[in-house]
C-alpha cells in the first residue's frame, strides 16, 4: 500500500487567484529570493509578483522583471521550425543533411536519417555535451551558431549514442542543430535571435523578451541565487565562466546578469507576462489578438505525443514534454541553471496555462505547476 502511494499525483483544482497566492506564499516561506507568476486563462493574462530580484541590493521583483528562461527557450525553437515547415521551407520528415548539407557531421545508420521531427522530441540519439561553459557575462560576443554546432558536433563526435527513434534521451546539442537549421531555411537569411524576434517575439507583443539582456532588462533585471553547498552549484562553479559570479552572501552563490551562448536550447530572458502571452497563443490554436503565430495543425502537431520505433509514447511532443495527470493530458517545460528555475505547463482541455519564473536553482514549481483551475461545465448543464 505504501508503495502505491508514493508518487500517486492528482491534478489539485484551485481557483487561477488561489494557484498565484500559493505561489506568492513560496517566497514568504523562504523558498526562494524572488518568484514571477502568471496565469493564462482563455484569453485572460494575470500576473502576481513577490520577493527580491537581487538579494545583494534588495530590489523587488516587478512586473516587468525579466527571468532567464534556459530550456523553455526549445518550446520557441520548436514553434519557428513548425512556422517554416507549414511554410514549406523545410519538411520536419526530411533528413536534416537536406538543410545543413555539410555541416551535418554525424553518422547515421543505413535506411535511418535523422530528421527535425527526432530532434524536437529527442529522440535522435545524440548525446547531451555539457554547456555549462557557454554561459558569458552579458555584453559578450556570442560565436556563430555555425561556428558553435561545428564545435559542439566536434565534442560529440561522429558517432551516435543510440538508434534513431529507439528511445528519447534529452539533448541541448539537439536544439542547437535545430537552431542552425532555422538559420539556413529563412529566406530572408537571418541568425536564430533575429528569426525569433521577428516572427515571433515582435507578432506577439513580447517586448520585454529577448536573446540579449537589453538596458531596459537590466534595470530590472533579477540575478541568480544558488545554496553555496549545493552539488549543483559546486559543479556550476567549477565548470562556468567566473565572470557571471556575483558575490557570496551568507550561504548563497550569485550571479551577474549573464546569457547562455547556444541560444537555442536555452538563450531566451523575458518577463512571466511576456511567457504567458506565449503560452495563450498555444492555447489558442496559435492566435493571439488578430495575429495567427502558429495554423491550428501545428499547434496540434506540436501538442501531439510523439513514438518510439515500436510505437510506444516517449513523454514529449514537438518541442513539448507531455504527460498524463488523473487521465488528463498536460503539456509542460521546465528550465534549469546559474540561480534560476524557470517552469510552464498548459492544460489544453482547460484552456489554462501557468507561468513559475524563479531566481533560485534549486526549487521544484510542480505542486504549483499540477494545479488548475476547474473545468468549465457545459452552458446547458448549468444550473
Amino acid at each position: 500500500m505504501l508503495i502505491a502511494l508514493i508518487g500517486c499525483v492528482h491534478v489539485h483544482e484551485d481557483s487561477a487567484e488561489a494557484i498565484r497566492t500559493r505561489a506568492v506564499a513560496e517566497v514568504e516561506r523562504g523558498a526562494t529570493p524572488g518568484l514571477a507568476v502568471a496565469t493564462v486563462e482563455g484569453r485572460t493574462i494575470t500576473v502576481d509578483v513577490a520577493g527580491v530580484a537581487a538579494l545583494a541590493d534588495g530590489r523587488p521583483v516587478e512586473r516587468d522583471t525579466a527571468f532567464l528562461w534556459f530550456s523553455i527557450t526549445k518550446l520557441f525553437t520548436a514553434t519557428a521550425i513548425m512556422q517554416l515547415h507549414e511554410r514549406g521551407e523545410l519538411d520536419i520528415d526530411a533528413p536534416i543533411r537536406d538543410v545543413l548539407e555539410d555541416e551535418w557531421t554525424l553518422r547515421e545508420p543505413p535506411g535511418r536519417p535523422i530528421t527535425a521531427r527526432d530532434l524536437l522530441c529527442h529522440r535522435g540519439g545524440l548525446g547531451n555535451p555539457s554547456v555549462y561553459d557557454r554561459a558569458h557575462p552579458a555584453g559578450h560576443a556570442p560565436a556563430t551558431l555555425a561556428e558553435q554546432l561545428a564545435d559542439l558536433s566536434k565534442a560529440h563526435g561522429p558517432r551516435l549514442r543510440r538508434r534513431p527513434g529507439q528511445h528519447a534521451r534529452y539533448s541541448n546539442f539537439g536544439y542547437l542543430i535545430l537552431g542552425r537549421m532555422i538559420e539556413r531555411a529563412d529566406p530572408q537569411g537571418r541568425d536564430y535571435a533575429a528569426y525569433v524576434r521577428g516572427e515571433i517575439l515582435e507578432p506577439l507583443g513580447m517586448v520585454h523578451t529577448d536573446t540579449r539582456w537589453t538596458p531596459q532588462m537590466l534595470a530590472h533585471g533579477a540575478l541568480g541565487h544558488s545554496r553555496a553547498k549545493s552539488m549543483v552549484t559546486s559543479m556550476m562553479v567549477r565548470v562556468a565562466d567566473p565572470g557571471v559570479f556575483g558575490p557570496t552572501l551568507d550561504e548563497w552563490v550569485t550571479t551577474v546578469p549573464f546569457e547562455l551562448e547556444g541560444a537555442p536550447y536555452g538563450g531566451l530572458i523575458g518577463t512571466a507576462g511576456d511567457l504567458a502571452i506565449f503560452l495563450a497563443a498555444h492555447i489558442n490554436h496559435g492566435e493571439w489578438r488578430g495575429r495567427q503565430l502558429l495554423s491550428p495543425a501545428s499547434v496540434l502537431a506540436m501538442q501531439t505525443p510523439q513514438t518510439d520505433n515500436r510505437g510506444a509514447e516517449l513523454g514529449y511532443g514537438l518541442g513539448w514534454h507531455t504527460g498524463r495527470i488523473d487521465g488528463e493530458r498536460y503539456f509542460n517545460h521546465m528550465g534549469k541553471g546559474g540561480g534560476y528555475r524557470p517552469a510552464v505547463r498548459i492544460w489544453p482541455a482547460r484552456r489554462y496555462g501557468v507561468v513559475i519564473l524563479t531566481n533560485r536553482t534549486v526549487y521544484d514549481p510542480r505542486p504549483l505547476t499540477r494545479s488548475a483551475p476547474p473545468r468549465s461545465r457545459p452552458k446547458d448543464a448549468a444550473g
